[in-house]
């Protein structure tokens, strides 16, 4: 797989409370800030102090904000967008996007749930695909950092591979510029524990060693020799990539569908790199 380089920026459309949105000259019916703001005011939340609304409210800008910045991404057209929109099920997702929204004030939070938000809507015909988003949009909110990280760092190492990568000088760039995010976690069993709890992935007693990945995933690479870990001796990300992966279990780990696309959109979003998620769910 190569992981193609697509950064999104100016073009992007802003949100404004009260208004529809435009992505391509095609409407887009979604709730205005204030209508969902009132609807989970109300309804959810119940009574709250002044100062608690007022924070959940900078909460959903911020989250209607990333929304916005993520629009262009829809690749649907405008008949429909308004479909899927309309549609029981998506209300519900995004009402639950919203409130996941609403209850924090991280803003990578807002930033994964709105990706999430936008491919829920790019693959509303796909059954699988669909369930498999809602399902992400529902958890994400209950994942740390370091949890993300774990699952991006699992999904980059056992799932993917880089092609054009022909040296070692190359390998090493390769890890400093998209292995290195996510090397610093903490190594407690419970991180790990919580993931299997909610279902983003499973540990086994079955390892996975990381110099064999290296030697199976760039085998022109590593073929001349039996210690990776020698040709890598220097290069700082290498050192705590290979502590990591031997300390803890994440060489134990398994992704399910659901650690995948979160895992993906996670790495998206610190990368700027854009995933085709068809190779792994279809």
């Amino acid at each position: 797989m190569e992981i193609s380089n697509q950064k999104s920026g100016d073009n992007s459309t802003n949100l404004q409370a009260g208004g529809a949105i435009t992505v391509n000259n095609n409407s887009v019916a979604l709730f205005s800030i204030e209508e969902v703001s009132k609807q989970l005011l109300g309804s959810v939340f119940g009574e709250l102090p002044d100062e608690t609304k007022t924070q959940i409210t900078q909460n959903q800008k911020s989250y209607f904000q990333a929304l916005s910045e993520n629009l262009q991404k829809i690749i649907k057209d405008g008949s429909d967008i308004k479909k899927v929109i309309d549609s029981p099920d998506f209300q519900y997702i995004s009402k639950k996007a919203s409130i996941s929204a609403s209850r924090s004030s991280l803003t990578d939070l807002h930033k994964n749930l709105s990706s999430l938000i936008i491919q829920r809507v790019n693959f509303d015909s796909e059954d699988l695909k669909r369930i498999v988003y809602n399902e992400a949009i529902t958890t994400i909110e209950k994942l740390t950092t370091d949890q993300l990280k774990i699952l991006t760092l699992c999904f980059l190492l056992k799932r993917t591979r880089l092609n054009g990568l022909t040296n070692i000088e190359q390998f090493k760039q390769y890890l400093d510029q998209r292995i290195k995010p996510f090397i610093d976690f903490k190594r407690t069993t419970a991180e790990f524990e919580h993931l299997a709890y909610t279902g983003c992935a499973g540990i086994s007693i079955v390892s996975h060693d990381i110099v064999g990945l290296f030697k199976g995933n760039y085998p022109d690479i590593f073929k001349d020799t039996d210690n990776p870990e020698e040709l890598l001796a220097g290069n700082d990300t290498a050192t705590k990539l290979i502590s990591a992966w031997k300390d803890t279990q994440i060489q134990n780990m398994n992704l399910t569908s659901v650690g995948i696309v979160i895992a993906s959109t996670y790495y998206e979003q610190i990368t700027n790199d854009r995933m085709n998620i068809d190779i792994w769910i279809n």
